[in-house]
Order: C-alpha cells, then sequence, then structure tokens
C-alpha cells in the first residue's frame, strides 16, 4: 500500500460506507476498488505505522468491522465467509468489542475474557473455540474455523488426560476437525483427533441423545480418513462405532435419522472397497427405512436417496434382479425432479438402461438416451466436460442402435463414444470403459458393413485399454471379449482361419480370467459358439463343432433361466444343433433346436413383437425337418423376419433369401419371386454408397449370386419381365461400383451432408444386388 496515505484511504472508504447507510445500496461497498482499500487498510492496522494524521486504530477497526459485516450480508459468492472472517479479524481489535457490530460483540467480549487471564481461562478458552467453529460451520469461514481448532489444541495440550474435562475437549476437537474436513476437503489434524476421541469414548458421561452425536461424528471422521487413505480398518471401526449409537435407547430421532444415515454410508463404502454382496445388503437394509415412500425428498433425504439408489443399482447389477433396478429407478426419478442437476440425468440415464437391459422395454433405452443428452448439456452449459454423459449416450445409442438397426445411433454411439474417450485424461480409472464402450460402436458398424477402418480403430482402442495399469480382472476379460469380435470381424472381411482361431483363443484368455460364479461367465462363454461353427464351416473341423455344442450347453447351465441374455444363448445353442443335423441328419438334434428357439422367443417381454434373429434360428432348423407342416412354419417364421422393419438390414436379408429358396424348392414360386423382390429391395440399406469402396467390395462378396438367383426364380414363375427387372439391377449396382463414387460421396458428405444425402437417395433407387449366406444368425 502507498504509504503516508491511511487518513485518504480511510476517508474514502468512510464517505462510502456513509453513503450505504444513506441509500442501502451496497454495490459501491462491493466494488474491487473498495476491496483494494480495504486491504491496504488492514495491512495498516495489522502492522500500524506513525503516520502524521492517521485515524486511530480504533476507529479504523471500527470502520473495517462494518464494512466488511456489510460485504458479508450482501455477498452472494463463495467469498462470504472470507468478509465474515475479517469483520471477527478487526473486531477482537476492540477493547470489550465496542463499536463492532452487536451480533459479534459476545463473540469478542468472549475471546478477550478468555486470553487476558493468566494462566488462560480453559473452560472460557473451550467455549470461545465452540462458537469460532460454529461459525464455520453455518457460514464458511476458514479464519474462523483454524482459530477455533488452534484454541481447542492449545487447552487440550494444557488438560491431563485423566482430568474430567479433558474426554469433552477431545471430542470437540474431533467435531472441529470434522468441521474443517467437510469445509477445506482435508485436515491435517485428523489423526490426533481421532486419537484422541478414541481415548475419551470411555470417559464420557453424557446424556444417550449426546453420546450418539459424538459416536456419530467419530465414525464419520473415520470415514473422511478412509477417503483420503481407503483401509477397511477405519471402515470397519466406523460401521462398529455408528452401529452402538444406533442401539442407545432414548436419542432423539433426528440425531438416530443422522446415525443411520451414516451408518448406511458407511456399509455401501465397504462394498465398494471389499466387494462384499453383503455389505451392500446392508447398507440396503439401513437406508431403506429412512426415505419417505412419496412426498417430495427435500434437502434432508435427498443425500440419502442418492446412496439408496446407487446401492439399489449396483445390487441388480451384480444379482440381474429386477426389483431393485426399478426401485432405485423410482427414487432417480424424484431425485431428478426435484433437483435436475446433471448428476441427477446422468444417474437417472443409467438406471433406466440398466433396466432396459432386464426388461427389454424399449421406452426406457429411448428415456436413457433423452437424459444422457440432458446430463452433457448441462455440463456443457456450465462450461465443464462431462466424459461420463458421453460414454454413457454412446452405449445407450449402441444398445438401440442393436435393437432397432437404425444407423444414425450407431454413428452417433461411435462419434459420442469417440468424444468421451478424447476428453477422458490418461490415468482415469474410467478410460478403460470408455475405451471399451467406443471399441463396441465401432465393432458394430465394422460388422455391418465390413469397414476396415473402424476393425483397425477398433482394435487400437482395445489395445490401448489391455495397456493400461491396475485394470482389474474383470475389466480385462471385457477388453479381451472385444478384441475378440473385432477378431471375428477381421476374419468375415479376409476370412483368414487364423483370424477366428485367435477370435477363439481370445475368448478363453479372457474366460480365464473370470472366477466360477461369476454372473457374467455364462454370457461370455455363450461367445464361443459362433466362432467355432464358423472354424468349422470354413475348414471342416468335426471337433469345432464339437466345441461349439460343448460351449453352448455349458452356458446354459451357468445363466440363470430369468437372465435377460439366455434368449441369445439358447438361440446360438439351436444354430449349433442345426448345424450338426446337417452334418448328419439328426431329427432329434432338429427337435431340440426348435424346442430352444421357441423357448428364446417365450423369453420376449410381453407384448413385444417377435425377435428376427430368433424367428430366422427356428426356420433354419424347421425347414431341415422332414414333415410339411415344418415346412410351412419355416417359410411363416422367414417371412415374418424378413418384412419385420424393426430387425437390421442384414438379419433381414438372411430372412428374404431362406424364404426365396425354400419356397422356389417347394415349387411355390410367385412366393419365391415376392421373397426375392423383397432381397433386392432390402439391400440398399445392408450397405451403401456411403461405405469405403473396400467395404463395398466386401459386401458385393457376401451376396454376389443374389441377382441371378432372383432372375432365375422370376423365369421359373414365368415372369420374364420381372426376371429382366431384377437384372438390370444387377447393371445397375455394377455400374455404381465402376463409378467408385464411395470416396468422393464421403468427401461430400463432410462439407455438404443435404447433397450427399440426395446423391445417395438417387443412386440407391437404382438397386443393389447380395446373395445371402446361410439361413440362421449367431448372436455376438
Amino acid at each position: 500500500m502507498p504509504t503516508g496515505q491511511p487518513d485518504q484511504t480511510y476517508v474514502q472508504l468512510r464517505a462510502a460506507y456513509e453513503k450505504f447507510t444513506q441509500d442501502q445500496d451496497p454495490s459501491p461497498l462491493l466494488q474491487p476498488e473498495t476491496s483494494h482499500r480495504l486491504q491496504e487498510l488492514l495491512e495498516w492496522l495489522v502492522e500500524p505505522r506513525e503516520e502524521p494524521g492517521a485515524p486511530t486504530d480504533a476507529r479504523v477497526a471500527t470502520l473495517l468491522a462494518w464494512i466488511h459485516w456489510t460485504r458479508w450480508h450482501h455477498s452472494r459468492s463463495h467469498d462470504g465467509g472470507v468478509e465474515l472472517d475479517r469483520a471477527i479479524l478487526v473486531s477482537h481489535l476492540l477493547r470489550d468489542g465496542r463499536g463492532a457490530p452487536a451480533p459479534l460483540r459476545p463473540l469478542v467480549r468472549l475471546g478477550q475474557r478468555a486470553m487476558q487471564s493468566e494462566p488462560p481461562d480453559l473452560l472460557l478458552l473451550q467455549d470461545y473455540a465452540g462458537q469460532l467453529v460454529g461459525l464455520a460451520q453455518r457460514h464458511g469461514c476458514e479464519g474462523a474455523l483454524r482459530e477455533g481448532l488452534r484454541r481447542l489444541t492449545q487447552v487440550l495440550e494444557q488438560l491431563s488426560e485423566d482430568d474430567p474435562t479433558w474426554p469433552p475437549v477431545a471430542a470437540n476437537l474431533c467435531a472441529a476437525v470434522l468441521v474443517e474436513c467437510e469445509l477445506t476437503g482435508t485436515s491435517r489434524h485428523v489423526d490426533r483427533a481421532l486419537d484422541a476421541t478414541r481415548k475419551a469414548l470411555g470417559g464420557l458421561e453424557l446424556p444417550n441423545g449426546d453420546l450418539a452425536r459424538v459416536l456419530n461424528q467419530y465414525g464419520r471422521l473415520l470415514v473422511t480418513r478412509h477417503f483420503e487413505h481407503p483401509r477397511l480398518a477405519d471402515l470397519d471401526e466406523a460401521i462398529e462405532i455408528q452401529t452402538r449409537a444406533s442401539e442407545l435407547e432414548g436419542v432423539p430421532e433426528v440425531i438416530v435419522r443422522g446415525v443411520l444415515t451414516d451408518l448406511g454410508n458407511a456399509w455401501y463404502l465397504r462394498h465398494l472397497q471389499s466387494g462384499q454382496p453383503g455389505d451392500l445388503d446392508r447398507a440396503i437394509d439401513v437406508l431403506s427405512g429412512m426415505v419417505p415412500d412419496w412426498g417430495e425428498l427435500g434437502a434432508e433425504f435427498q443425500p440419502i436417496a442418492d446412496v439408496l439408489a446407487s446401492a439399489l443399482g449396483d445390487r441388480g447389477r451384480i444379482t440381474d434382479s429386477v426389483p431393485d433396478p426399478q426401485r432405485a429407478l423410482a427414487l432417480r426419478r424424484r431425485l431428478t425432479a426435484e433437483r435436475g442437476s446433471s448428476h441427477d440425468h446422468l444417474e437417472l440415464a443409467r438406471m433406466q438402461e440398466l433396466l432396459y437391459e432386464r426388461t427389454g422395454r424399449s421406452e426406457l433405452l429411448d428415456e436413457s438416451v433423452h437424459h444422457h443428452e440432458k446430463a452433457n448439456a448441462l455440463a456443457e452449459a456450465d462450461g465443464i466436460s462431462s466424459p461420463g454423459a458421453l460414454a454413457g449416450l454412446a452405449w445407450s445409442l449402441h444398445l438401440r442402435y442393436e435393437r432397432s438397426g437404425d444407423d444414425a445411433d450407431r454413428d452417433n454411439a461411435i462419434a459420442a463414444g469417440r468424444r468421451s474417450v478424447a476428453s477422458t485424461p490418461e490415468g482415469d480409472g474410467s478410460l478403460g470403459r470408455r475405451l471399451a464402450i467406443f471399441a463396441a460402436a465401432l465393432t458394430a458398424r465394422a460388422k455391418s458393413t465390413g469397414s476396415t477402418p473402424d476393425l483397425n480403430q477398433g482394435l487400437a482402442s482395445i489395445d490401448r485399454a489391455l495397456a493400461l495399469p491396475d485394470e482389474s480382472d474383470s475389466d480385462r476379460a471385457i477388453q479381451l471379449f472385444n478384441k475378440s469380435s473385432l477378431m471375428g470381424v477381421r476374419y468375415a472381411i479376409g476370412k483368414d482361419p487364423e483370424d477366428i482361431r485367435r477370435q477363439i483363443s481370445l475368448c478363453h484368455e479372457a474366460l480365464d480370467l473370470l472366477p466360477d460364479g461369476h454372473p457374467k461367465k455364462g454370457v461370455y462363454r455363450a461367445n464361443l459358439v459362433g466362432p467355432y461353427l464358423e472354424l468349422h464351416r470354413s475348414t471342416g473341423d468335426t471337433a469345432a463343432l464339437e466345441l461349439a455344442l460343448t460351449s453352448g450347453a455349458l452356458a446354459l447351465s451357468e445363466i440363470p433361466a430369468n437372465h435377460p441374455r439366455r434368449g441369445g444363448v439358447l438361440s446360438n445353442q439351436a444354430v449349433a444343433l442345426t448345424r450338426s443335423a446337417e452334418e448328419e441328419y439328426d431329427e432329434a438334434k432338429l427337435r431340440e433346436a426348435v424346442r430352444l428357439s421357441t423357448e428364446a422367443l417365450g423369453l420376449l417381454p410381453d407384448g413385444s413383437p417377435p425377435d428376427a434373429r430368433l424367428l430366422v434360428n427356428r426356420g433354419s432348423a424347421l425347414s431341415l425337418c422332414g414333415r410339411p407342416e415344418d415346412q410351412a412354419l419355416a417359410l411363416q417364421d422367414w417371412s415374418t423376419a424378413a418384412l419385420s422393419e424393426e430387425a437390421p438390414p442384414v438379419v433381414r436379408m438372411t430372412a428374404a433369401t431362406g424364404w426365396a429358396r425354400r419356397s422356389g424348392e417347394l415349387g411355390r414360386r410367385d412366393e419365391a419371386v415376392t421373397a426375392y423382390t423383397l432381397a433386392v429391395d432390402l439391400l440398399t440399406s445392408v450397405a451403401g454408397l456411403h461405405l469405403e469402396r473396400e467395404d463395398q467390395e466386401h459386401q458385393l462378396t457376401n451376396w454376389s449370386h443374389v441377382t441371378s438367383d432372383a432372375a432365375a426364380a422370376a423365369l421359373e414363375a414365368g415372369d420374364a419381365e420381372k426376371a429382366l427387372e431384377l437384372l438390370e439391377a444387377g447393371r445397375c449396382i455394377q455400374w455404381n461400383h465402376q463409378l467408385r463414387n464411395a470416396g468422393e460421396l464421403a468427401l461430400l458428405a463432410d462439407k455438404r451432408p443435404d447433397l450427399a444425402a440426395s446423391v445417395e437417395r438417387v443412386t440407391g433407387a437404382l438397386g443393389v444386388m447380395w446373395f445371402g449366406t446361410r439361413e440362421s444368425v449367431v448372436w455376438g
């Protein structure tokens, strides 16, 4: 501060304060230049100089106390506690608090009386420290808190542990340190406070209500230390102490509620560290009785409901149950309606996604996408990156793509996954999961389009995740399964048997990381069925077919009857049985395949349409059975799947070609032409001009004979004009391919997506031709 001018600064501040007292407009006192002058005068007051014409210390202290008091009253920022701290500081320079704001005078007088006696009056000093800590807790005054802690420590050091007043002081120190941790996030006094309180607990003679409060504060401080240095021993001691507090009789309800809330939270934290389901059950049992079943939660019950919803969701994930996620979802809806923060929308979206996986209710998935988008939008509005919301959005969109086959969902999932990974720093514990979600979205597009860039980027993402340190065995297993799936895609593109063998090897490596009894082991094991079947098909290895059947049967034995993924595993086993019966006719295996497919269809939620993949697989088994009624049922299944607009295009194409071929073989020529016409119509959605050239070529190879088969069917039906129409469509696809415009269209889409879409609509109308492969669909 400029020396020699305290009088000018004082005059300027006094004029500003007098103006405030006249018009009650605090804005001049809140200006930056006022802050600067206050700092100058405070420095002068704390380190006074002999300045000619300078105001007296009392006049300066009085003015500063009132201005800081006024600024605290009118502050709207987090700095309000600083203003109150300064008002308290300068008020202590006034004898008996005379001239200080009236609410501060008792505090100042108490502190001066405690410290003026020789030796200091320890009882008064403890009371003074308690008032400072109380101010800090209510108003965020870190300076008052530090002074309160200093005085409590001073009192404790001057008392003998045998002194009957020592235990209450130790308990007060614990309470003060807990306030400091809650206010600042940390405290260097935690260990000392815990040691002192542990010694004091045996000597406290308090009413049960006060004793319960002290015990709970001690437990909360143990939990606080656990956050900084995770140790089960601290949580175990906290649970023991808080359980003791909860069992005391005659404790006021408000204290009991606080104890049980903290006890439930401690059990939940113990579960997060130990992974023991029993800890989770105890947390839910304790917290369930704390949250009202209806009405507004309010600030009192919102934190409890938050922890309870998390615990219920975790138990639902572990047990694959529905009731727990349903309860959690109801709580998340109430929290989101009352608070509506980005966190609330994110947690609600996660619970909707979980319940969708349990029930298959598509509206839950749509709501999950909406709330993930809302969570991300709210975070961005606050200038905060939300990679968790983006990752959740990517996963929900990916699940919706798997359900509907909507390419927009698939591509948006990739975009959200890419942003999530890009905004997650190295070392973040969630990076591995976010890489896995991104890779899953890329895998989906690589599977449907044969995109080599997506394949390579997916593999790179998984390899990056596998290289992360400190990944758990469970997380590493998931990454290996994802890489296995991508190796299957690479095999589909290049047809190298080594890729399919590598896919199988990665599956086994992942399974070895999961302990027996792991809730997802059966689902993951079922992923072996498809690769083994493809290895058998491509190499003729009969052992691979037997391994497919063995893997499927073992997977079914590991998966509960009500598991949401059991339908897919049943379907895969049905495919394996059908394949085995094709090698050596076995009607018993075919009947079992039909039964498994029918059972899978029966697991679909009430009111939902039949899954096209299940229908395709049941139709494949029925078509090999000898009875005419079986053939009719096969055509019915295939036609229903082919006409299902909600099914993925590749599944519909497989169904349409199977329907067409078997109709022709049965002499139902008109029906065969109808089925082939549908197949040709579907092909534009299987692989359009938006694909890279090599990916177009991959799809053309997969379906290369469909044009001639379709034309032949039309000729057999006596419809030469239809045959020419189908052949003309084949000529058009050749023309489109020769234009080699996929790269140009991709470049155009980057600059003008509207024009690219128009070009694709025009060229798509010309028709493309494909050839359906084997009429069964293995679920990944």
